[in-house]
């Protein structure tokens, strides 16, 4: 049975990159042991660290004024040891609140600081109103979650919040569009959706955003600089994994090429339901839909369950929404294939016609 695999993560891995992996985790570079038994210290894994930091600075165009740094604990770490190292954000930063991972930030930091920090909520405000809004708070940093994979909204046009320092979490859309690095200071992301496995978490930042401090050595993220990410054991596995998704993002023609593809396959998804009106319902907001993640139910919920069921028998992975809000999500990463879209969309059409 052919298996179309729309997880929202741990995502679909590029098939070139798996059958690399399949070689390297027998015998790596013909040296008679495996990726996998590397040792951290050595001037081999130095050198995939080294070509996986190059990879990425190339890929996004990362400024040299930016640090490029690998730990782990998730993005959701993140909410700790970005507050610890920035303290002045307690009295200098507001949320943009578009769904639920930016709401579990905002409560982490008000539990770290213990005190209320100022937040927007996204609902059907235009754009321009949202910059508006945005642009006339008196807060110098904005924290916003660039794609909400529950509610399937993105928002990556970062230089329009033009006065703001832009803290972001891009665990779901990294390294699948270009963007403008003008009015950004710290970038965070899991690696698991567009850019390989769990267990690392990617984070780019201004040298001079982080504040001199005497926090414990994991916490204090000036030891991971110091000591180029192997302040203690890295994730030595799941960084080779990115450095080789990173390299078929440079082969098959870099991320403008990633970019066009996976808009014109998130607008097919979105034609068709918006084509079938009768029995399906998008979920987000249409001039915040998401490329990474599309949202959408069934207006009879009874066939959402059918459809769910029958799908995973025949090979569809990863189509039920998060269960927090049920529905259908379709996980458009970057390794998802027109093919793919296209058999998902025929499935669709046979089950409603059915």
């Amino acid at each position: 049975m052919k298996i179309n695999n729309f997880s929202a993560g741990p995502s679909k891995i590029p098939q070139k990159v798996l059958d690399q992996l399949s070689v390297d985790i027998i015998n790596y570079q013909n040296l008679g042991y495996s990726v996998l038994e590397l040792s951290h210290r050595s001037k081999i894994f130095q050198d995939i660290l080294n070509s996986t930091k190059n990879h990425l600075q190339k890929i996004l165009n990362i400024p040299e004024n930016f640090e490029t740094i690998f730990l782990q604990g998730g993005a959701t770490f993140q909410n700790t040891i970005i507050a610890a190292n920035k303290p002045k954000l307690m009295t200098d930063l507001t949320f943009l609140l578009s769904g639920t991972w930016g709401a579990k930030t905002h409560k982490d930091f008000q539990d770290y600081f213990k005190k209320e920090i100022n937040s927007i909520v996204l609902s059907n405000q235009k754009f321009d109103e949202l910059i508006e809004q945005v642009n006339n708070l008196n807060s110098n940093y904005l924290y916003i979650t660039s794609n909400e994979t529950i509610e399937g909204i993105q928002i990556k046009n970062f230089k329009s919040f033009e006065n703001k320092k832009l803290i972001i979490d891009m665990s779901s859309d990294i390294c699948s569009y270009e963007f403008d690095w003008k009015n950004i200071s710290y970038i965070f992301a899991g690696a698991q959706k567009n850019l390989g496995i769990p267990g690392v978490t990617i984070c780019i930042f201004e040298k001079e955003f982080i504040e001199n401090n005497e926090l414990t050595s994991y916490m204090n993220l000036h030891n991971h600089i110091d000591k180029d990410s192997a302040f203690n054991t890295p994730p030595t596995f799941s960084i080779y994994v990115m450095l080789k998704v990173l390299e078929w993002v440079v082969e098959i023609g870099g991320l403008n090429e990633i970019e066009n593809n996976n808009i014109l396959r998130a607008n097919k998804i979105y034609e068709f339901i918006d084509n079938n009106p009768s029995k399906l319902i998008p979920l987000a907001p249409k001039q915040y839909r998401s490329s990474s993640n599309i949202v959408f139910d069934f207006k009879d919920k009874h066939q959402t369950d059918l459809f769910l069921k029958k799908s995973y028998k025949d090979g569809f992975l990863g189509l039920n929404g998060h269960r927090s809000v049920g529905g259908i999500r379709v996980s458009n990463y970057n390794s998802i294939t027109e093919t793919m879209v296209n058999n998902l969309l025929t499935y669709i059409e046979d089950f409603i016609l059915d």
